[in-house]
């Protein structure tokens, strides 16, 4: 990887671990008032859309004098390129989304933190099974370094706290549907990243928000009085809702899937070890919580980690001998 691209990688991934490492304050505000499957289904459906409406915009801005109205026209009639949205949706927001989201009810914070940073340990080990690809050293210990400096950032609220093996199963069942996601659902690699970005994330991210919807009316949770909380101006709850919808998600995904399109699956999931400890320091900027020297020593842990991953080649696929 080039000096160029490797900056430009490593500005994507702190911005994406910014925004998501900033979700977890309106997301505790959110799902302690509105039923989970509903807020998350909203919150993809509508930043899908916003997405989707983005891309027409601007196609229409920039190829109105060009010769490559045919791109415009066909990308939605592509039916590979629908599998793979579909594809996407469940690993990425059913899965990866909608499972956490119930599984965060039965953990605490760090708990919930810690099983989610196993993403990209997931991503390699998948990466190994079915694709045949061995991590390098410098990537493997990149991955272990980050997941010993979680472990230090959040041993002692799993101690302190304790956790229930309903939600340890659903995080662990939504950190593999993520990893799965992120090796075999790829259309943004069918479209080309360098053409667009917001088409196919926005597509993905409308219909997993639609069956999260779906799945919440056929449970019989679905009760259209909890949404009048989540619009009601008279609290903070619907600006939190249009912080975490407007901008950790459809800034946030975009970002993702750039970085999925562009770098190798183990890289564009670094973001798990860093979003807890983003998490951690703007919990001490904005909500005065202390930061100890055991935070300060899984931070470095944790960087050292992410820079080792950021300057790994990427993995050779085995051959037999």
């Amino acid at each position: 990887m080039h000096h160029s691209q490797l900056t430009v990688v490593l500005v994507a991934i702190m911005m994406l671990s910014l925004l998501w490492g900033s979700s977890f304050i309106p997301i505790k505000i959110i799902v302690d008032e509105v039923q989970p499957l509903a807020s998350f289904g909203l919150r993809f459906f509508i930043a899908g859309l916003l997405l989707i409406v983005t891309h027409y915009v601007l196609l229409n801005i920039i190829y109105r004098r060009s010769d490559k109205k045919d791109y415009k026209s066909n990308q939605i009639k592509n039916r590979q390129l629908w599998k793979g949205w579909l594809l996407s949706a469940l690993f990425f927001i059913v899965g990866g989304q909608g499972i956490l989201a119930l599984g965060a009810q039965y953990l605490s914070s760090g708990a919930a933190a810690l099983i989610n940073s196993t993403i990209p340990i997931w991503v390699a080990i998948f990466m190994l099974l079915f694709l045949g690809k061995k991590p390098t050293r410098l990537s493997m210990a990149g991955i272990t370094a980050g997941f010993i400096g979680l472990i230090i950032l959040v041993l002692p609220t799993l101690e302190a706290e304790g956790s229930s093996w309903i939600g340890v199963v659903l995080l662990i069942i939504s950190s593999i549907s993520w990893a799965m996601g992120s090796l075999f659902s790829s259309p943004v690699r069918a479209v080309g990243a360098e053409r667009t970005i917001l088409l196919p994330t926005g597509m993905f991210m409308a219909l997993g928000g639609l069956i999260l919807l779906v799945l919440w009316v056929v449970t019989g949770t679905g009760e259209i009085s909890t949404l009048n909380t989540l619009f009601s101006p008279a609290n903070n709850i619907s600006v939190s809702f249009l912080f975490l919808t407007l901008v950790c998600t459809a800034v946030g995904y975009a970002i993702f899937y750039w970085l999925l399109a562009s770098t190798t699956p183990s890289l564009a999931n670094t973001f798990a070890y860093i979003v807890p400890v983003i998490a951690v320091f703007l919990g001490w900027a904005i909500l005065g919580e202390s930061i100890n020297s055991q935070t300060i020593i899984a931070t470095v842990v944790i960087s050292a980690g992410v820079a080792m991953m950021i300057m790994s080649p990427a993995p050779k696929k085995l051959t037999n001998n």
